[in-house]
């Protein structure tokens, strides 16, 4: 009889261990995050007739909020899955503008292992991780000279806005991602977006990155190829991706060139010395028009560098970056300006210096100014008193 109750005992000890390393082998992790940056100041871009007072979102990194997860499927093998969202808490509002989706940060499923990882649905786009590490303001599109010009449509010029010279935004929808091991030190990534229109099957965007990193040394570099604008593109055939307006200096006359596709080309690096760390990036952009003749007249391209530094000042850091943009439109324009007398390319020059400093890990403030002036127009400055918390 105590053979047999042994025996049971024994049994269920079993079927519960069994249990237990099924539920542990299947272990699921979710995450519940975000982060708030607000800051109050004064803005006023190159062009600008005057400085506004605001209080924004996003100084030193745009606001968000989700949910991540990760299951332990076994054999190193995980599932995992991200929804996050941007949102503006200066207004109580979603997104980083009315018509943002919401959960245009990231809205992605896929698996990883000893192959690396792979994810379907909206995820980074190439150019945002080599864009962020290697500029002392990180993600900034507030006051980034770097962020400014390849990112944030703003400053004028003849009567309009600056376009960013790097299509596509920081994420793209549709998309399916591939992540390799890191190998050698470095860690590179592929991007494919499928623009989703039916009889315009060429219509995606595609892409590379790598990345590198060893003691105080980091480099990488990216190219993306943008067809599609994002989150959403509901247009089928060609899209407007980018576009740059040459003008008549003397009669004021313009006519805008738009691209359909943007092709970007971009190297940076950073160099770590203790008392201070040193960035360095380069952009090249080129374009292909929509208007076939003007394709055929005009050969429309930008580059931008970028040089940086941080230094460690107590319990923060001093941040300073300058950044030069030239937009370029090559070709014969006086015939559709009626004159020769044509502004056709546009030099932006911006710097910006900050400081940031750390109340604790999850809290920060900062102050930051910076001085922006465009070809033929009016300088503008800009500063803000902001702060970050992560939750």
């Amino acid at each position: 009889m105590k053979q047999i109750k042994h025996a049971a005992v024994g049994s269920v000890l079993g079927l519960l261990a069994c249990a237990l390393s099924a539920q542990a082998l299947a272990q699921t992790s979710v995450q519940v995050g975000g982060m708030l940056d607000v800051y109050a100041g004064s803005i006023k871009r190159s062009g600008d007739a005057a400085s506004t007072s605001v209080v924004n979102s996003g100084g030193l990194q745009t606001s968000w909020w989700g949910f991540k997860g990760t299951e332990e499927l076994g054999n190193g093998l995980k599932a995992h899955f991200a929804l996050t969202g941007f949102m503006r808490p200066d207004v109580g509002a979603m997104g980083r503008f009315g018509t943002d989706t919401m959960f245009s940060r990231d809205a992605n499923v896929g698996v990883s292992g000893s192959f690396g990882t792979v994810s379907l649905g909206r995820d980074l786009a190439p150019n945002f991780v080599p864009s962020l590490t290697f500029n002392p303001f990180g993600s900034s599109f507030q006051f980034s000279p770097l962020g400014l010009h390849t990112q944030t449509s703003s400053s004028r010029y003849a009567g309009r806005a600056w376009s960013a010279t790097v299509a596509g935004d920081t994420a793209w929808s549709n998309e399916i991602m591939y992540v390799t091991p890191k190998l050698g030190g470095f860690t590179t990534s592929l991007f494919l977006q499928l623009g989703e229109q039916a009889g315009s099957s060429g219509k995606n965007n595609f892409g590379a990155n790598t990345m590198y990193a060893n003691g105080p040394l980091s480099f990488g570099a990216y190219f993306q190829s943008v067809k599609s604008n994002n989150p959403v593109d509901p247009v089928a055939g060609a899209s407007q991706v980018f576009s740059f307006t040459p003008y008549n200096r003397a009669s004021g006359a313009t006519y805008t060139l738009a691209a359909s596709k943007n092709d970007t080309w971009f190297v940076g690096g950073a160099y770590d010395l203790q008392f201070i760390k040193l960035f360095g990036t380069l952009n090249y952009s080129t374009n292909k028009l929509m208007n076939a003749a003007d394709d055929s007249r005009y050969d429309l391209k930008s580059n931008t560098v970028q040089l940086g530094a941080s230094m460690p000042v107590g319990k923060g850091s001093a941040l300073l970056s300058w950044a030069r943009t030239n937009v370029k439109a090559d070709g014969d324009l006086s015939a559709v300006l009626g004159h020769s007398d044509v502004q056709s390319s546009l030099v932006r020059n911006t710097v910006s210096l900050g400081y940031d400093y750390f109340l604790s890990k999850r809290t920060d403030i900062y102050s930051v100014v910076s001085y922006d002036k465009l070809t033929a127009q009016s300088s503008g400055v800009s500063a803000g008193f902001g702060i970050r918390q992560r939750f």
